[in-house]
């Protein structure tokens, strides 16, 4: 492979992904805020995607907020508005690039309880603000016709690494506020970092279209994932939190309740069916790895 760009390469995730990519031989260019490299408009960024062999965006406002009026058209501008720009790019490049992958997230299925999904499973009830940022930042993408650049999304999980929202668990829990959320029924499908990025570069290599669910063969429960990051910092049993007194916490300023009291049991069977082998089958020896 020759040239990688790496749109919001300069986050949590565009570094784990951008690092994965360079370690593997790839030249990687990563795009974030700054001068010259702004994805929130046209700049000189765009023409050092020119000749790109893959071109990944994980551009994007973080979730983790309350969801004011204003901060819900942030999240959904910057997913879409990097999306628009970097394929207007893409369209007018003599040399574009064999592929181009474009994040999503597990939120675009909804809450759906014990339901198992994959990749061919309907998007959920668009009334959920999460699965309406999905269906957006997706449908920004798919209103390109790019003859001689293959379109692929990565539909993105809860990552356990040492970044994002992984440390604020640990934080809590050590803290002896570990307990779950609601009813600890939701599943939560997780993915191991180094898995992620590694499914980033096996999409990058087939350079084929479509969606890949970036999960784990094993969601759960989140009454499960919270007793495993408890027995990660060596914290007893916490009570759990009610869901009233998260709504609460939400009037009041905190992040929406929604990323905690609802949850989606995803596969990620078109990854295996191309014969992905994950490292991290099991959230118990995941965190291990990510211990001190």
């Amino acid at each position: 492979m020759g040239r990688v760009i790496v749109a919001g390469g300069t986050g949590y995730l565009g570094r784990v992904v951008g690092n994965h990519l360079a370690e593997r031989g790839c030249e990687v260019l990563t795009l974030g805020r700054g001068e010259g490299a702004d994805l929130r408009w046209e700049g000189p960024w765009q023409e050092a995607l020119e000749g790109a062999d893959a071109i990944i965006n994980l551009a994007g406002e973080t979730i983790a907020q309350k969801w004011t009026h204003q901060a819900q058209l942030r999240i959904i501008g910057s997913r879409v508005g990097s999306t628009r720009l970097i394929g207007g790019a893409i369209s007018q490049m003599q040399r574009p690039p064999r592929i181009w992958i474009n994040a999503s997230a597990v939120g675009i299925y909804g809450d759906r309880g014990e339901e198992i999904l994959d990749e061919d499973s309907p998007t959920g009830n668009p009334e959920e603000f999460l699965v309406k940022v999905c269906r957006e930042w997706e449908a920004s993408q798919d209103a390109f016709d790019l003859a001689e650049t293959a379109m692929a999304k990565v539909r993105i999980g809860f990552v356990l690494g040492r970044g994002g929202a992984l440390p604020r668990l640990a934080k809590f829990a050590r803290a002896f506020l570990g307990g779950h959320a609601g009813s600890g029924k939701q599943f939560m499908s997780w993915i191991h970092e180094d898995d992620l990025a590694r499914l980033f570069l096996h999409v990058v290599e087939r350079g084929e279209p479509g969606v890949y669910n970036g999960t784990a063969p094993n969601p759960v429960t989140s009454e499960a994932m919270m007793r495993e990051v408890r027995a990660m910092v060596g914290r007893p049993w916490s009570p759990p939190v009610p869901a009233l007194l998260l709504r609460v916490a939400g009037a009041l300023g905190a992040p929406d309740p929604e990323l905690l009291l609802h949850g989606q049991r995803v596969l990620p069977k078109r990854a295996e069916a191309e014969g992905f082998a994950f490292t991290h089958h099991a959230v118990q020896t995941a965190l291990k790895t990510l211990r001190g």
